[in-house]
Parts: structure tokens; C-alpha cells; sequence
């Protein structure tokens, strides 16, 4: 043995682990909390890992990662040993401290180490003695179906609109108003385990749309969430002839992007003149299978394409018209000319306003993964 490291024994107390991570093959401290480096820490790996199993019940997960904080001054001390004895490559007490902990909470799991993209994080503050838990998100997508005048998304609080207030319970929505993402949030997020959820949606809507039977698409990431699962068979309704969710599925991560998709919706158009039954013909025709361009200021044309249209009178002035086209081109526009063209109104030489649109049908294509 050198005359450094045995200098270094001789100078520094070190617990047995501390000391073989030196190199050393003996160890000086004959109480591990008097140890230079870990003061004992090596000895409380079991506890740690009982702390942490503590925590993990009730999570659902394949894998998981152990990361950690060490208590203040710890990875200091080492460094400061290492340094003056030219101690180099070996490994270090928090790396040591996170193999360990790793290899006891794999046993008792049964559940495999994934450092990269683990489905539970595990987090541990030895300086607090803490464990934190942070679970990877879920991504579900589903459909749903409603009636007229149920708005989409949660609403805000009238009193603080937003900020949080003891009239909405400081949640910043008014909870009385139904909505599509308030029932799915509150039906959903228990069964998950999950406290907060985003959502995106595919397509677009009033709240006085209805959406037909097929469903409105969407897509709902659940945060932190302690099930992984969609509940086999979930079915979420507001009351007969209310809302429907239905269709839930897991998606296996989360999507690049939206996909594309084409809809069918239903138009009530009001008119400032009489529109013949023969205008409404032309109209089906030169309308099928036609690529519009749609303006956005300050941004390059978008190219859109309508598949089909068919419409007939309605009452005095009213247009009634089942349309399908490109996601993405806004229906209120494509019957009143507004940065679209060819339109409606356009191609029937009219004033026309679009008074309501229905959601009839929606396809999706493809989602895309990294």
C-alpha cells in the first residue's frame, strides 16, 4: 500500500463503503457516523428504501429512476479528499447512494431501472429526508358527443375570471356551468389518479354546436398521474340526451403534432336575398372536391380542400347545408368570404351569414410519435 493512501487512512476516518470507493481495502472509522464523507449515510440505505417504498404504494409502473440530493457539504468533502490524493475515476458517493437504492426498490418491485425515460421518477432530499414522486404523463385519446349550449371548454370564475377566489373555491372556474372539459376532468382524473389534465382538441366548435354521434375527437394529457390504465369499457355521461365520452384509449407517448383530418358539419346560413333551387344545384357542383385558400394576416396562404357540399332552402332567407372539408378552414368563413376563397358566398354571388354550425362527423388520420 502507498505511502499517500496510507496517509489518507491515517488522516481521514472513512466508513467501510466510503473507504472501498476510495480504493482502500480498510476502513478506519469504527463508527460509521464519524465517517469523513457520508456521516453514516451508507448505513441508512435500507431505511431510505423503506421511505421509498412507503411512497410507491398505490403507483402503477413498469419503470423507474432514483435521483438524488445530497445532504449539504457531503459530495464537497469527497471532492476535497479525491483532489489531494490525486483520487480519480472512482465512483461517487451519490452515485454509490443512487446504485444502491436503484438495485433494493428493483427487488422489492419487481420493476426495472430506466434512467432515460422513466414512467416514475423517484426523488429523494437525504439533507430533508423527503421522498418525491413525479409520474410520467399519460396521453388518452377519446370522442365525445353533446347537445347544443354545453361549452367546450371549463369557463371562468365571474367574480376573479381566473385568479382564484373563495366563490369558485380558488380553482378560478365557475363549477356550476357544465363542460366538456370539466366532465371529463372530474369523471376521469380520479379513476386516474390524476390531479391536473390539459387538453387539446380536434377541430373546432361553438358552444352552440352540437356534436353528432360519431364524436369530436380530443386528446387529454393526465399529470402525475398514479394509474396508467384507461378504466376497461369507461363511459361518461351528463344525463340522457347530455354529454357522452366514450372511445378511450392510450396513446403510447406523447404526439409530435395533431394529425390531419377532415369533418362533416351541418350549416344553418341566413341569406339577405332569395337563393333559387338552382342556385343551390350549382353550388354542389362547382363546390365538389375544390381547393380553397384561406388568408390568415401576416401569414402565407393556406390550401384547403372542400370535398362536397349540399344544401337546400330553409325557411324565408335560410340555407341549409351539409358540408365536408379540410380540418383547419373555418367554417364561419368558408360561407361568409372573410380571407377565404372560392366561399359560399362567393360562388352563390350573396350576402350569406353562417347563424350555427353542427359537428357531424370528424375523421382522423394518423398520429405521429418521436
Amino acid at each position: 500500500m502507498g505511502n499517500e493512501v496510507m496517509e489518507a487512512i491515517q488522516r481521514y476516518e472513512l466508513c467501510e463503503p466510503c473507504s472501498l470507493r476510495q480504493g482502500f481495502r480498510e476502513a478506519r472509522a469504527s463508527d460509521p457516523r464519524r465517517c469523513f464523507i457520508c456521516r453514516g449515510l451508507t448505513t441508512r440505505v435500507d431505511e431510505i428504501r423503506s421511505d421509498i417504498l412507503r411512497g410507491l404504494k398505490g403507483y402503477e409502473f413498469r419503470t423507474f429512476s432514483v435521483g438524488l440530493s445530497l445532504p449539504e457539504g457531503m459530495q464537497e468533502r469527497e471532492d476535497q479528499l479525491r483532489a489531494e490524493y490525486k483520487l480519480k475515476g472512482r465512483e461517487t458517493i451519490k452515485a454509490w447512494l443512487s446504485r444502491n437504492l436503484s438495485e433494493r426498490v428493483a427487488r422489492a418491485t419487481r420493476r426495472r431501472v430506466d434512467k432515460l425515460n422513466p414512467e416514475l421518477a423517484i426523488l429523494v432530499d437525504l439533507g430533508a429526508s423527503e421522498v418525491r414522486l413525479n409520474a410520467r404523463p399519460v396521453f388518452i385519446y377519446g370522442r365525445y358527443t353533446k347537445p347544443a349550449g354545453i361549452a367546450q371548454r371549463k369557463t371562468f370564475c365571474a367574480s376573479c375570471r381566473g385568479s382564484g377566489c373563495a366563490v369558485c373555491g380558488y380553482s378560478g372556474y365557475d363549477e356550476t356551468k357544465a363542460s366538456v372539459e370539466s366532465t371529463i376532468q372530474k369523471r376521469l382524473g380520479p379513476l386516474l389518479g390524476s390531479k391536473k389534465m390539459k387538453f387539446t382538441w380536434i377541430g373546432t366548435e361553438d358552444p352552440e354546436s352540437a356534436v353528432g354521434p360519431s364524436g369530436r375527437p380530443f386528446v387529454v394529457e393526465a399529470k402525475n398521474p398514479r394509474k396508467r390504465r384507461v378504466p376497461r369499457g369507461f363511459v361518461s355521461r351528463t344525463g340522457m340526451g347530455q354529454m357522452r365520452v366514450s372511445g378511450l384509449k392510450l396513446l403510447p407517448s406523447r404526439p409530435l403534432k395533431l394529425p390531419s383530418f377532415k369533418f362533416m358539419t351541418r350549416v344553418a346560413i341566413d341569406s339577405t336575398s332569395r337563393i333559387s333551387a338552382e342556385d343551390l344545384r350549382s353550388l354542389s357542383r362547382l363546390m365538389r372536391n375544390v381547393v380553397v385558400e384561406f388568408r390568415r394576416p401576416g401569414e402565407k396562404p393556406a390550401y384547403k380542400r372542400v370535398y362536397r357540399v349540399k344544401a337546400k332552402a330553409a325557411g324565408r332567407g335560410g340555407i341549409l347545408a351539409e358540408i365536408k372539408l379540410d380540418g383547419g378552414l373555418p367554417v364561419k368563413r368558408l360561407v361568409n368570404g372573410d380571407s377565404v376563397s372560392p366561399s359560399i358566398s362567393e360562388v352563390l354571388k350573396a350576402d350569406l351569414k353562417c347563424r350555427k354550425f353542427d359537428i357531424l362527423k370528424v375523421e382522423v388520420g394518423r398520429f405521429q410519435y418521436g
